[in-house]
């Protein structure tokens, strides 16, 4: 069976540049998913880009810590701040899952439909749910994504089940060592492990997340028993964005890496370099 390969960008509607970047990497280089930021300045603009690129694979990326919420704020007090807006990151929402579980849980749901109702409104097919700073890992998250997966039948949800000795062993690269990864990595499957949820879909490059190059895809090869392989990426264009620094609130957007992984997704010989 020929192993698929799925290479993801995230963050659709953020920014006008990283728009930008997404359709010229689809059209033009290998990019054949992506994940829509519903409730983001520029998802209009992402949507009507998407209909336009048919062969581009759509799903949700569920943001549940930044900017506007897209259900009413008072429904979801624990989650917005005094002006209605997201406020808590991944370790605030990890530690409120152990001290108000039952209240995050149905605010998270409430949230979570409202973004599901409102990406299916705009007519596009739903192919796979992720989280904007993985968030949908954290058991009580995952449980309500869980839920809205089966009810709408979703047929993905990312899983962090990287093999980090296999990937070792075709990256000689130690930027994970200083840059925070490696913690990241830890937690992260630990959760996965804890949610019990396996997946078909083998997801690759979580040690180098947001600084991939060419240099991640040489000769890998993929563990057996996947029948495909997803690749996180996040391509822009920073040379556009800075034109609209009133739009950005994550300094990520502008940075130079943007720009590296763009030209990664361009190189269609990185595509043969992982099997």
């Amino acid at each position: 069976m020929t192993l698929k390969k799925i290479f993801n960008a995230d963050d659709f509607g953020i920014s006008r540049g990283v728009n930008a970047a997404i359709v010229k990497a689809h059209r033009e280089g290998i990019l054949n998913s992506a994940s829509l930021m519903i409730n983001q300045k520029y998802a209009s603009e992402a949507v009507k880009l998407a209909k336009e690129l048919p062969t581009l694979e759509l799903g949700l990326h569920v943001n549940l810590t930044n900017e506007l919420p897209a259900a009413p704020a008072d429904k979801i007090p624990l989650l917005v701040d005094a002006n209605g807006k997201l406020k808590r990151g991944f370790v605030a929402l990890f530690l409120l899952s152990f001290l108000n579980p039952k209240r995050l849980r149905r605010q998270v749901e409430i949230e979570m439909r409202a973004q599901i109702a409102k990406y299916l409104a705009t007519g596009l097919p739903l192919q796979h749910l992720d989280s904007h700073r993985h968030v949908h890992i954290i058991p009580v998250i995952f449980k309500v994504m869980r839920k809205l997966q089966k009810e709408f039948e979703v047929p993905r949800i990312r899983v962090m089940n990287e093999n980090m000795f296999n990937t070792l062993k075709y990256n000689s690269n130690k930027s994970w060592l200083f840059d925070g990864a490696l913690i990241k990595y830890i937690l992260l499957r630990v959760l996965c492990w804890w949610n019990g949820y396996l997946s078909d879909v083998y997801f690759y490059t979580l040690l180098y997340t947001c600084k991939i190059s060419r240099d991640q895809f040489k000769g890998v090869k993929i563990p057996d028993g996947y029948k495909a392989v997803e690749i996180m990426i996040h391509p822009g264009m920073p040379q556009v964005d800075r034109q609209y620094p009133e739009d950005i609130w994550d300094d990520n957007i502008l940075s130079p890496w943007r720009s590296t992984e763009l030209e990664t997704l361009m190189d269609k010989k990185v595509k043969e370099g992982i099997s």
